[in-house]
């Protein structure tokens, strides 16, 4: 018996057999349909009982022998009156040039050819030639003389037929008869398909191809059908160029989607047709995304990356260089989701970027400014009255040489005399004081308090509580004091002041300490400004010792270490003292002197703006923002600029020496012969 071979006969079988008793009794000991060497309950028309066949195949020698032996006995062992089993036919079916899958044996009663049983015998493996042996007995109510035919199907019983061989046999005789049937076919690389002259091989060459398959729709040219058509009919070449051996295609008009391969992209798309989206990737995932937003691991459709998409959009800034909440349109403060950058705002609404006062959301006030950046200038404040306010002087009036406009005082001072120093307050009411000194220039903090600098190196301050004032000196004698800045106490500064004298030098108070020798230069010093405590000072003058004419200078002083760099004026700028400047910003600074020149310093660079008309003598500065600039003059008016031109708000004779203020619609002007003018407005 070959190996894997079942046996052909149960115990009980055999032992049947040999004590004589006939095969169809020894059959029900419990071989079954099916099962190679055992009986096949074939099928039948006539009412009797069936036709038995015996299979085996011939490869299984010994058995067949036993068989013999066995169906020798059988028929032996049998009495007269079991003529059925008397006789039997030994048909063995022959097979060569192929193995065929299956055998379908047919045998036909030739007196009444509707008298017909098949069976379907499965071929085990194993290369050709080989034999399968049957035995067929009588019928019942058949003729002796029967007709048998064996098909042969590749691969299985549901394949194509290859062969076929029949003939006839007569069972009139007791005992076994052997018949012969041949079928042959040609399977040439043994890949179980016979040649396409008999079969449906496709190519008998070659064993890894077999017969005619199914073919699918493959739109994209990918290798693979769409998966949601049919199959076109088998065939061994392509029916059309757009036909693949290969379905599963979901998506046919994309040669980069079909199945056997990973993800490869992540889109929200199925790649590899398992119905599931960009598996591989890592998704929703926290991440941190552009402009410091937070965000989470997401498609990148246009690029097929994972990407961080931001979970919230960020704030673009714009610059706000005033500091007065708006930015303008068209600058880059930076995009993000944290902190807003120093210096910037959300809002792209200002129309000028060196005033606090100006910005699309500000009230429009009686001030000479467009305060609501809509193209006028004060036309919702009403009433504007423009006029200034206060003494035109007159004969044998005090010279006022200095005025200092707090937030809710304003100080007036000159020359050494009784009732040298004015406080005004914001009742219009009016305080006047003593305070020995022939005061040149003057300071108000933030708290009221007055700071004064004269003509022979003293300092003094006053409260706005009565008293008397308190007075200290620089160190050296005789020093012409001729300018004066403070900044207000914080928390990490004190309440510090800088002074400059015509003699070059530069001293730093910090009261209640003695002021201290800061800076010395060649220059002739004539005004001081800043803009914030640990900021460059800025001092204005001339240099001018043993030279025939004064060479205009503007100094940078580093208020850590008091090293002073001179900064480069316009080439036309000569000739001139510089005598008074005012610092809007750090980007905003103006400076007046001589005939009519005024200066203007715009992010780090210097220009002359237009000469005031009649080009007098310049004594003092006060600028709000590059379209609100005051200029006094030798000639006793004050002058506007606007930006564009200049206008004379206020005229008179005396020389104006001083102007001063705290916003565009509170500041004071004041010279010889007792000449006080102030523009208070709401």
């Amino acid at each position: 018996m070959l190996k894997g071979q079942r046996p052909l006969y149960t115990e009980a079988v055999i032992r049947g057999l040999m004590s004589g008793a006939c095969l169809d009794d020894a059959s029900r000991g419990g071989l079954r349909d099916g099962e190679e060497g055992s009986w096949v309950e074939l099928p039948t028309v006539a009412p009797s009982a069936p036709l038995r066949v015996w299979d085996a195949p011939q490869n299984a020698c010994p058995m067949r022998l036993f068989l013999l032996a066995v169906l020798t006995g059988v028929l032996t062992g049998c009495s007269k009156g079991d003529d059925l089993k008397s006789a039997a036919l030994k048909v063995q079916v022959h097979y060569e040039g192929f193995r065929p899958g299956c055998v379908t044996l047919t045998v036909t009663d030739q007196a009444e050819v509707s008298r017909t049983v098949t069976t379907n015998v499965n071929v085990s493996a194993g290369p050709p030639p080989g034999t399968l042996s049957v035995a067929v007995f009588r019928q019942a109510g058949w003729s002796n003389e029967v007709k048998l035919q064996a098909r042969a199907q590749e691969r299985s019983c549901e394949g194509n037929q290859v062969a076929s061989a029949e003939t006839t046999a007569s069972l009139a005789k007791d005992g076994i008869t052997a018949v012969e049937l041949s079928l042959s076919a040609v399977d040439g690389d043994g890949d179980g398909f016979v040649s396409s002259a008999g079969g449906t091989d496709c190519n008998d060459r070659d064993e890894t191809v077999g017969g005619p398959i199914p073919w699918y729709t493959d739109s994209d040219g990918d290798g693979y059908g769409n998966r949601q058509l049919p199959a076109k009919e088998p065939a061994c070449d392509a029916p059309s160029y757009n036909s693949a051996r290969r379905t599963g295609d979901c998506n046919d008009q994309d040669p980069s989607v079909h199945p056997d391969q990973a993800e490869f992209r992540c889109d929200g798309k199925d790649d590899n047709c398992d119905d599931v989206a960009d598996e591989v990737f890592v998704l929703n995932a926290p991440c941190d995304a552009a402009f410091q937003c937070p965000g989470v691991t997401a498609c990148d459709t246009p690029t097929g990356e994972v990407t961080c998409k931001g979970t919230r959009e960020p704030t673009a800034y714009y610059l706000d260089e005033d500091g007065d909440g708006e930015g303008t349109t068209g600058t880059d403060g930076g995009v993000t989701c944290g902190d807003k950058p120093a210096g910037t705002a959300t809002m792209p609404t200002d129309c000028d970027e060196s005033s606090v006062y100006v910005a699309a959301g500000k009230t429009e006030v009686c001030d000479r400014l467009d305060n609501n950046c809509d193209g006028r200038v004060d036309e919702g404040a009403v009433p504007c009255n423009l006029k200034w306010e206060g003494s035109d002087g007159g004969t044998n009036q005090p010279r006022w040489n200095a005025v200092a406009v707090g937030q809710n005082v304003a100080w007036i001072a000159g020359p050494a005399s009784s009732d040298n120093v004015v406080q005004l307050n914001t009742d219009r009411t009016t305080t006047r004081y003593t305070c020995a000194g022939n005061w040149k220039a003057a300071w108000v903090s933030d708290t009221g308090e007055l700071f004064l600098a004269d003509a022979a190196g003293k300092l003094a301050r006053k409260t706005a509580a009565p008293g008397n004032c308190t007075s200290t000196s620089v160190p050296g004698l005789g020093v012409e004091l001729l300018g004066i800045v403070g900044f207000n106490s914080t928390s990490s500064n004190p309440l510090t002041l800088y002074t400059v004298s015509s003699s070059g030098l530069v001293f730093k108070w910090t009261p209640p300490d003695a002021p201290v020798q800061f800076a010395t230069t060649s220059i002739n010093l004539r005004a001081v400004t800043g803009t914030a405590a640990n900021a460059p000072i800025i001092a204005v003058g001339a240099k001018d010792y043993l030279l025939p004419k004064p060479q205009p200078q503007v100094l940078s002083i580093n208020p850590a270490d008091g090293k002073w760099e001179p900064e480069t004026l316009p080439s036309s700028v000569k000739d001139i003292y510089l005598t008074g400047v005012s610092a809007v910003n750090a980007n905003y600074v103006y400076v007046v002197g001589d005939n009519g020149v005024v200066l203007e310093r715009n992010h780090g660079a210097w220009k002359q703006l237009p000469t005031v008309p009649s080009k007098p003598n310049l004594t003092d500065v006060l600028a709000f923002g590059k379209n609100a600039v005051y200029v006094t003059t030798e000639t006793g008016a004050v002058q506007f600029f606007n930006g564009v031109d200049w206008t004379a708000v206020y005229t008179n004779t005396p020389v104006l020496r001083a102007i001063d203020g705290n916003m565009p619609t509170r500041l004071g002007a004041v010279g010889d012969d007792g000449v006080a003018q102030f523009f208070y407005r709401p």
